[in-house]
Protein backbone atom coordinates (compact mmCIF):
# COMPACT_ATOMS: atom_id res chain seq x y z
CA UNK A 1 0.00 0.00 0.00
CA UNK A 2 1.69 3.64 -0.86
CA UNK A 3 0.52 6.66 0.90
CA UNK A 4 0.09 9.75 -0.85
CA UNK A 5 -0.43 12.97 0.89
CA UNK A 6 -2.21 16.12 -0.60
CA UNK A 7 -4.22 13.40 -2.42
CA UNK A 8 -7.49 15.82 -3.46
CA UNK A 9 -4.74 18.70 -4.86
CA UNK A 10 -4.13 19.16 -8.27
CA UNK A 11 -1.01 17.48 -8.53
CA UNK A 12 -2.16 14.09 -6.14
CA UNK A 13 -4.73 13.68 -8.45
CA UNK A 14 -1.90 13.67 -11.72
CA UNK A 15 0.16 11.17 -9.36
CA UNK A 16 -2.59 9.07 -7.99
CA UNK A 17 -3.60 8.37 -11.69
CA UNK A 18 -0.48 7.47 -12.59
CA UNK A 19 0.04 5.26 -9.67
CA UNK A 20 -2.95 3.39 -10.07
CA UNK A 21 -2.87 2.89 -13.88
CA UNK A 22 0.56 1.31 -13.06
CA UNK A 23 -1.18 -1.18 -10.66
CA UNK A 24 -0.34 0.21 -7.35
CA UNK A 25 -2.72 -0.03 -4.29
CA UNK A 26 -3.04 3.42 -2.85
CA UNK A 27 -4.02 4.93 0.10
CA UNK A 28 -4.92 8.72 0.10
CA UNK A 29 -5.37 11.37 2.80
CA UNK A 30 -6.09 15.19 2.52
CA UNK A 31 -8.04 17.45 4.77
CA UNK A 32 -11.17 17.91 2.45
CA UNK A 33 -14.27 15.94 2.49
CA UNK A 34 -13.85 15.70 -1.49
CA UNK A 35 -10.88 13.40 -1.40
CA UNK A 36 -13.43 10.34 -0.62
CA UNK A 37 -14.71 10.96 -4.12
CA UNK A 38 -11.02 9.14 -5.45
CA UNK A 39 -12.55 5.58 -4.80
CA UNK A 40 -14.10 6.46 -7.90
CA UNK A 41 -12.94 8.88 -9.38
CA UNK A 42 -9.03 7.49 -9.42
CA UNK A 43 -9.75 4.00 -7.82
CA UNK A 44 -8.24 4.29 -4.60
CA UNK A 45 -8.18 1.72 -2.36
CA UNK A 46 -8.41 4.04 0.86
CA UNK A 47 -9.45 7.19 2.18
CA UNK A 48 -8.58 8.87 5.18
CA UNK A 49 -9.54 12.65 5.44
CA UNK A 50 -7.70 14.33 8.25
CA UNK A 51 -5.86 17.13 9.44
CA UNK A 52 -1.91 16.35 8.64
CA UNK A 53 -0.66 18.65 11.29
CA UNK A 54 -2.22 16.68 13.80
CA UNK A 55 -0.05 14.03 15.42
CA UNK A 56 -2.90 11.60 15.29
CA UNK A 57 -3.51 12.02 11.38
CA UNK A 58 0.33 11.47 10.62
CA UNK A 59 0.28 8.34 12.41
CA UNK A 60 -3.06 6.77 11.69
CA UNK A 61 -1.94 7.32 7.93
CA UNK A 62 1.54 5.82 8.02
CA UNK A 63 0.60 2.74 9.80
CA UNK A 64 0.17 -0.11 7.24
CA UNK A 65 1.80 1.63 4.36
CA UNK A 66 4.64 0.18 2.69
CA UNK A 67 5.88 3.51 1.00
CA UNK A 68 4.88 7.28 0.91
CA UNK A 69 4.58 9.86 -1.62
CA UNK A 70 4.54 12.99 0.51
CA UNK A 71 3.08 15.95 -1.37
CA UNK A 72 3.25 19.08 1.03
CA UNK A 73 -0.04 20.77 1.59
CA UNK A 74 -0.24 23.63 -0.13
CA UNK A 75 0.82 27.38 1.69
CA UNK A 76 0.54 26.33 5.29
CA UNK A 77 3.18 27.76 7.61
CA UNK A 78 3.38 23.77 9.26
CA UNK A 79 4.71 22.78 5.99
CA UNK A 80 8.26 21.45 7.50
CA UNK A 81 7.28 20.42 10.55
CA UNK A 82 4.42 18.17 8.67
CA UNK A 83 7.10 16.94 6.99
CA UNK A 84 9.59 16.00 9.48
CA UNK A 85 6.97 14.38 11.70
CA UNK A 86 5.78 12.70 8.74
CA UNK A 87 9.47 11.69 8.29
CA UNK A 88 9.80 10.36 12.00
CA UNK A 89 6.65 8.43 11.97
CA UNK A 90 7.07 6.39 8.90
CA UNK A 91 10.27 5.58 10.38
CA UNK A 92 8.47 4.12 13.64
CA UNK A 93 5.99 2.17 11.59
CA UNK A 94 8.97 0.61 9.62
CA UNK A 95 8.12 2.42 6.18
CA UNK A 96 10.55 1.02 3.47
CA UNK A 97 10.76 4.23 1.01
CA UNK A 98 9.65 7.77 1.11
CA UNK A 99 9.17 9.74 -1.94
CA UNK A 100 9.47 13.87 -1.31
CA UNK A 101 7.60 15.76 -3.61
CA UNK A 102 9.45 18.80 -3.24
CA UNK A 103 10.64 21.94 -5.92
CA UNK A 104 12.71 22.51 -8.29
CA UNK A 105 15.90 25.30 -6.55
CA UNK A 106 14.67 24.95 -2.77
CA UNK A 107 17.31 27.00 -2.23
CA UNK A 108 16.26 30.09 -3.03
CA UNK A 109 15.04 32.01 -0.07
CA UNK A 110 12.83 34.71 -1.52
CA UNK A 111 10.57 31.85 -1.92
CA UNK A 112 8.83 30.56 1.60
CA UNK A 113 7.49 27.27 0.10
CA UNK A 114 10.56 26.71 -1.29
CA UNK A 115 12.47 27.34 1.77
CA UNK A 116 10.06 24.93 3.93
CA UNK A 117 10.50 21.91 0.80
CA UNK A 118 14.71 22.58 1.79
CA UNK A 119 13.90 22.09 5.52
CA UNK A 120 12.30 18.44 4.76
CA UNK A 121 15.03 17.75 2.46
CA UNK A 122 17.81 18.09 4.71
CA UNK A 123 15.65 16.28 7.56
CA UNK A 124 15.35 13.51 5.18
CA UNK A 125 19.14 13.38 4.43
CA UNK A 126 20.16 13.14 7.78
CA UNK A 127 17.70 10.43 8.82
CA UNK A 128 18.99 8.66 5.95
CA UNK A 129 22.13 8.52 7.31
CA UNK A 130 20.97 8.20 11.26
CA UNK A 131 18.28 5.74 10.80
CA UNK A 132 18.89 4.56 7.31
CA UNK A 133 15.77 5.51 5.87
CA UNK A 134 15.14 5.19 1.81
CA UNK A 135 14.50 8.16 0.44
CA UNK A 136 14.00 9.98 -3.21
CA UNK A 137 13.73 13.98 -3.09
CA UNK A 138 11.92 14.90 -6.62
CA UNK A 139 11.79 18.50 -7.36
CA UNK A 140 8.81 19.45 -9.86
CA UNK A 141 9.37 22.69 -11.99
CA UNK A 142 6.41 25.23 -11.94
CA UNK A 143 3.61 22.49 -13.27
CA UNK A 144 1.71 22.99 -16.78
CA UNK A 145 -1.85 22.48 -14.83
CA UNK A 146 -1.44 26.18 -13.70
CA UNK A 147 -2.38 26.62 -17.27
CA UNK A 148 -5.70 25.22 -17.65
CA UNK A 149 -6.74 25.64 -21.31
CA UNK A 150 -9.93 25.03 -21.56
CA UNK A 151 -10.83 27.89 -19.19
CA UNK A 152 -8.14 30.01 -21.37
CA UNK A 153 -10.48 29.05 -24.29
CA UNK A 154 -13.88 29.76 -22.50
CA UNK A 155 -12.24 33.80 -21.15
CA UNK A 156 -10.29 34.37 -24.04
CA UNK A 157 -7.38 35.62 -21.60
CA UNK A 158 -4.85 33.65 -19.38
CA UNK A 159 -5.20 35.68 -15.65
CA UNK A 160 -1.71 35.58 -13.96
CA UNK A 161 -0.45 37.40 -10.53
CA UNK A 162 2.58 38.03 -11.79
CA UNK A 163 4.58 39.64 -14.77
CA UNK A 164 3.60 38.37 -18.11
CA UNK A 165 6.89 39.00 -19.41
CA UNK A 166 8.93 37.06 -17.36
CA UNK A 167 10.10 33.10 -18.17
CA UNK A 168 9.48 30.31 -16.32
CA UNK A 169 10.33 26.48 -16.76
CA UNK A 170 7.31 24.35 -16.68
CA UNK A 171 6.82 20.55 -16.07
CA UNK A 172 3.68 18.20 -17.32
CA UNK A 173 2.25 16.70 -13.81
CA UNK A 174 1.54 13.43 -15.88
CA UNK A 175 5.70 13.17 -16.66
CA UNK A 176 5.77 13.88 -12.76
CA UNK A 177 3.46 10.82 -12.09
CA UNK A 178 5.23 8.43 -14.21
CA UNK A 179 8.70 9.27 -12.69
CA UNK A 180 6.90 8.78 -9.23
CA UNK A 181 5.71 5.40 -10.21
CA UNK A 182 9.38 4.28 -11.66
CA UNK A 183 11.27 5.54 -8.24
CA UNK A 184 8.67 3.58 -6.42
CA UNK A 185 8.79 0.57 -8.80
CA UNK A 186 12.72 0.25 -7.56
CA UNK A 187 13.69 2.03 -4.75
CA UNK A 188 16.88 0.61 -4.08
CA UNK A 189 18.19 2.42 -7.06
CA UNK A 190 16.45 5.65 -6.73
CA UNK A 191 18.08 5.72 -2.80
CA UNK A 192 19.43 9.03 -1.49
CA UNK A 193 18.79 10.46 -4.93
CA UNK A 194 17.61 14.11 -5.75
CA UNK A 195 16.07 14.58 -9.24
CA UNK A 196 15.13 18.02 -11.00
CA UNK A 197 11.62 17.31 -13.24
CA UNK A 198 11.84 19.87 -15.87
CA UNK A 199 10.04 20.70 -19.18
CA UNK A 200 11.75 22.07 -21.91
CA UNK A 201 10.13 25.14 -22.25
CA UNK A 202 11.07 28.21 -21.09
CA UNK A 203 8.32 30.37 -21.77
CA UNK A 204 6.98 33.58 -20.25
CA UNK A 205 2.24 34.27 -19.74
CA UNK A 206 2.46 35.63 -23.10
CA UNK A 207 4.97 33.17 -24.50
CA UNK A 208 2.24 30.42 -23.26
CA UNK A 209 -0.44 32.38 -24.66
CA UNK A 210 1.17 32.63 -28.27
CA UNK A 211 1.73 29.03 -28.04
CA UNK A 212 -1.65 27.93 -27.42
CA UNK A 213 -3.19 30.21 -29.64
CA UNK A 214 -1.00 28.86 -32.49
CA UNK A 215 -2.60 25.43 -31.89
CA UNK A 216 -6.10 26.23 -31.74
CA UNK A 217 -6.42 29.35 -33.56
CA UNK A 218 -7.62 31.23 -30.96
CA UNK A 219 -6.76 34.65 -30.04
CA UNK A 220 -6.58 34.67 -25.88
CA UNK A 221 -4.54 37.70 -24.27
CA UNK A 222 -2.31 36.90 -21.22
CA UNK A 223 -3.16 39.65 -18.50
CA UNK A 224 -1.48 40.41 -15.18
CA UNK A 225 -3.92 40.80 -12.25
CA UNK A 226 -4.25 44.40 -11.31
CA UNK A 227 -4.88 43.64 -7.62
CA UNK A 228 -2.83 40.94 -6.00
CA UNK A 229 -4.78 41.27 -3.12
CA UNK A 230 -8.00 40.99 -4.83
CA UNK A 231 -7.13 37.88 -6.49
CA UNK A 232 -6.10 36.14 -3.66
CA UNK A 233 -9.65 36.87 -2.43
CA UNK A 234 -11.14 35.86 -4.80
CA UNK A 235 -9.24 32.68 -5.08
CA UNK A 236 -9.73 31.54 -1.65
CA UNK A 237 -6.10 32.45 0.10
CA UNK A 238 -7.29 33.71 3.07
CA UNK A 239 -4.34 32.09 5.23
CA UNK A 240 -2.37 34.80 6.28
CA UNK A 241 0.82 32.34 5.34
CA UNK A 242 -0.62 31.80 2.13
CA UNK A 243 -1.27 35.06 1.22
CA UNK A 244 2.64 36.16 2.10
CA UNK A 245 3.88 33.05 0.08
CA UNK A 246 1.61 34.26 -2.61
CA UNK A 247 3.67 37.57 -2.92
CA UNK A 248 6.67 36.32 -2.15
CA UNK A 249 5.83 34.22 -5.53
CA UNK A 250 4.69 37.25 -7.16
CA UNK A 251 7.42 39.20 -6.44
CA UNK A 252 10.31 36.55 -7.37
CA UNK A 253 8.47 35.36 -10.44
CA UNK A 254 8.07 38.91 -11.71
CA UNK A 255 11.87 39.99 -10.90
CA UNK A 256 13.74 36.53 -11.88
CA UNK A 257 11.41 34.34 -13.59
CA UNK A 258 12.19 30.23 -12.35
CA UNK A 259 14.10 28.04 -14.79
CA UNK A 260 15.71 24.49 -15.27
CA UNK A 261 17.06 22.15 -17.06
CA UNK A 262 15.32 18.98 -19.00
CA UNK A 263 18.13 16.55 -19.10
CA UNK A 264 17.68 14.32 -15.96
CA UNK A 265 13.65 14.39 -16.15
CA UNK A 266 14.84 13.15 -20.19
CA UNK A 267 16.93 10.26 -18.69
CA UNK A 268 14.19 9.23 -16.77
CA UNK A 269 11.72 9.10 -18.63
CA UNK A 270 13.54 7.55 -21.36
CA UNK A 271 12.52 9.91 -23.67
CA UNK A 272 11.64 13.71 -24.10
CA UNK A 273 9.35 15.09 -21.82
CA UNK A 274 6.13 16.63 -22.98
CA UNK A 275 6.33 20.02 -24.42
CA UNK A 276 3.89 22.71 -23.13
CA UNK A 277 2.13 22.38 -26.59
CA UNK A 278 1.64 19.01 -26.43
CA UNK A 279 0.22 18.97 -22.94
CA UNK A 280 -2.52 22.01 -23.95
CA UNK A 281 -3.53 19.28 -26.82
CA UNK A 282 -4.30 16.54 -24.18
CA UNK A 283 -6.07 18.49 -22.22
CA UNK A 284 -8.52 19.76 -24.99
CA UNK A 285 -8.78 16.19 -26.64
CA UNK A 286 -9.67 15.27 -22.90
CA UNK A 287 -12.68 17.92 -22.45
CA UNK A 288 -13.17 16.95 -26.21
CA UNK A 289 -12.86 20.40 -27.68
Amino acid sequence: MILVTSANGHSGQFIIKQLVKSGYDVRATDISPETEKLKETLGVKEVVVGDITDIRTIRKVVKGVGQIVHIPPLFIAEEALVGKYLIDEAIKANVKQFVFVSVTHPIMSSLLNHTAKRLVEEHLMYQELKAHFNYTILQPMHYMHNFDPNAVKESGKYEIFYNTETKLSYVDPDDVGEVVSKVLADPQKHNRASYELVGPDFLSPKGLVKEFNELTGEHAVAEQVPDLDDFMNQVGFLNVYGRESVKHLAKTYSDYGLAGNPNVLTWLLGRKPTTFKEYVAKQLKTRGN
